[in-house]
């Protein structure tokens, strides 16, 4: 089981934020791109997930692809390998367990940005301590192609968020927070970065001829209770991978 030095763990806590390395070797990268084309449809044949599973563009590309890790075995082995659960629960305090994962899809030339936000507001049932996110690149991503940024010391605070387009996603007003410490992360593909579930992030457009595919793979305390009005999906438990 990975886990943290006493500076890493001091870094999180006072920037909200956390690049910790390689998480995934570059074969199972490719297994899991592989997958995650076949559920989001990428390949050009139709999704393998329901389209409530499936945030869309306006053009019809897909953005997003849902708990995939409650939908796709593949994608559950990653989410529950203790390399990364390791490192969450030295910050948490104790054991992590999986909430859920998300892909997030920028194609070449056309992936859209993603307006600042903080997770936490999606899980208004958990608590603010109670949720890291581990955003992993299956591409290379950098400022081009739509590397994440992140507001360092936006952890502190849970800020106001307003419901925006037809997929109410939420996004932080205008002026609600100083942006110009904003700080942008590039990571290599099998990369990965922990942020706190109230760290405030942002991601530009796809300016490149290269994709940048990401996936995040929430975790929570595994003494958490969340039912299933409050999400669909039980919690999973990462297992020994040692």
């Amino acid at each position: 089981m990975r886990s943290l030095s006493r500076a890493q763990r001091r870094e999180f806590v006072g920037r909200g934020f956390l690049p910790v390395g390689r998480v995934a070797a570059l074969d199972h990268l490719q297994v899991l791109k592989g997958v995650a084309a076949h559920l989001a449809g990428l390949d050009g044949n139709p999704p393998a997930l329901d389209e409530d599973h499936l945030m869309r563009a306006d053009r019809g590309d897909v953005r997003v692809a849902l708990h995939l890790c409650h939908r796709s075995p593949v994608f559950r082995l990653n989410a529950t390998g203790d390399h990364i659960a390791g490192m969450v629960s030295d910050l948490l305090g104790e054991p992590a367990a999986v909430l859920t994962s998300l892909l997030f899809c920028k194609p070449p030339a056309v992936g859209l940005p993603l307006r600042l936000h903080q997770d936490l507001p999606y899980y208004p049932y958990l608590g603010d301590q109670q949720l890291i996110t581990c955003w992993t690149a299956l591409d290379d991503a950098d400022s081009d192609n739509g590397a994440v940024e992140y507001i360092p010391g936006s952890h502190l605070t849970r800020l106001p968020h307003r419901t925006t387009g037809e997929q109410q996603a939420l996004d932080i007003p205008d002026g609600a927070i100083d942006t110009s410490r904003a700080t942008t992360v590039p990571v290599k593909a099998g990369e990965a970065v922990l942020h706190h579930g109230l760290t405030a992030h942002r991601s530009g457009a796809n300016h490149s001829n290269r994709p940048r595919m990401g996936l995040a793979t929430l975790y929570v305390p595994a003494s958490v209770t969340i039912t299933a009005d409050q999400f669909p999906y039980p919690l999973l438990t990462p297992r020994s991978t040692s």
